[in-house]
């Protein structure tokens, strides 16, 4: 594979985001995509040293490695503070790969509820048929594992998690995997890592859907996992041999995306608290959750280990009819799955990305019919607020 050790590099986020390959060629600042499934060798016997990963910089086939999609991973790699970073063609893929190199059959798992649906879906239903045995536990067992699931050999989780941003101290969870000897996976999605870098706390992996914020444009699918070099020949291995591999076209929509994340993000993050602080003063919001907040019971933890408060909120309206009537409202805003993009986008959790987590799971997540999800863009503040104010005006006074 083809990876370079970025973690002592002095360069900022932003700078790393904008500065990665060079383009020997033609010298251009933008990276060219090699959009191509293979590569020639001048001889026969340079395949050897190939397929060893052995031949430095230089590829043999896109399922292995790609010049467009290395430079993404290296630019993801160094803003990560990380030694190791594969791309992956989607979020699904990273997160399976980061927990399927990490455990084998026999392992337990140890997730923190809540998760994204989807990962709940995996950890619940596929990793049993690999014989690996899952446990969901609170962030509270999970700061004492021990007394828990002593045995687990993996501790997955998000922070901010989906979709009511609660945080979860990764510190605590790292010293309480230490103290077992267990790995812990982290999905960074919400955060982003210009809010949040959970290797400098010590986390073992980092996924990100790249899909959301760092993507940034509702037009790339896409996953990352990060991590120490030891990670690497792992990693790897999920890539080529489940075939997950991303495709040149949607790295180079990544590296354009890079190079503006962080002041997307930066301002994401200032739109979300302001906006946050406003629906606090709505009588018909129940509920803001939003970790930046200084009412929100992870208002420290947030305060510690983010940046920013991220681009995320959750809105609890009561019921589901007002839910709907506020979402169906909206006329800036998109309703729809996802998140992190310059659309502001909404969607109530238990229609779309909740439908399939059971009525139990979903209230141990918090998760109720009136639950709202909002992804603040970067449309203009003015026209987001009139946008709100109107379709609460569309609630019904007896919702």
């Amino acid at each position: 594979m083809h990876s370079q050790d970025n973690s002592q590099k002095k360069w900022g986020a932003a700078t790393h985001a904008i500065h990665g390959r060079p383009d020997k060629t033609y010298l251009s600042p933008t990276f060219p995509i090699y959009q191509t499934s293979t590569f020639a060798v001048a001889e026969s016997g340079d395949f050897a040293p190939l397929l060893e990963g052995t031949a430095g910089d230089a590829f043999v086939y896109t399922r292995y490695g790609n010049p467009t999609v290395a430079n993404v991973q290296e630019k993801l790699a160094a803003i990560h503070h990380a030694e190791v970073g594969l791309l992956f063609g989607s979020g699904m893929a990273a997160i399976a790969a980061a927990i399927l190199s990490q455990v084998k059959a026999g392992d337990t798992v140890a997730a923190i509820r809540p998760v994204y649906g989807g990962t709940y879906a995996f950890v619940n239903q596929m990793l049993p048929r690999a014989g690996i045995t899952t446990h969901f536990i609170t962030p509270e067992q999970a700061y004492e594992i021990e007394k828990h699931v002593p045995n687990a050999n993996l501790i997955y989780f998000e922070t901010p998690a989906n979709p009511t941003t609660i945080c979860i101290d990764i510190e605590a969870v790292v010293n309480a995997a230490r103290r077992i000897g267990a790995k812990t996976v982290i999905d960074n999605t919400f955060a982003s890592p210009i809010n949040t870098l959970p290797l400098d706390w010590g986390i073992d992996l980092v996924v990100e859907s790249v899909t959301k914020f760092i993507g940034g444009h509702s037009d790339v699918i896409s996953g990352a996992v990060l991590g120490r070099a030891e990670h690497a020949e792992a990693l790897h291995q999920q890539l080529i041999y489940y075939g997950g591999c991303a495709s040149p076209i949607e790295a180079f929509l990544l590296d354009r995306s890079l190079k503006t994340l962080k002041m997307r993000v930066l301002y994401q993050n200032d739109q979300a608290l302001k906006i946050a602080q406003f629906f606090e003063a709505e009588p018909v919001v129940q509920r803001v959750f939003y970790p930046h907040l200084p009412s929100s019971p992870d208002y420290l933890v947030a305060k510690k280990q983010m940046v920013g408060g991220s681009g995320v909120m959750a809105l609890d309206f009561g019921s589901l009819e007002a839910a709907v009537a506020f979402v169906d409202a909206l006329k800036v805003v998109v309703n729809a799955v996802s998140l992190g993009s310059v659309e502001s986008l909404v969607t109530i959790p238990v229609l779309s990305t909740h439908a399939r987590v059971d009525d139990a799971e979903r209230l141990l997540a918090r998760v109720n019919p009136g639950t709202v999800r909002l992804s603040i863009g970067a449309e203009d503040f003015d026209d987001l607020i009139a946008d709100f104010e109107q379709a609460i005006q569309k609630i019904p006074v007896t919702a």
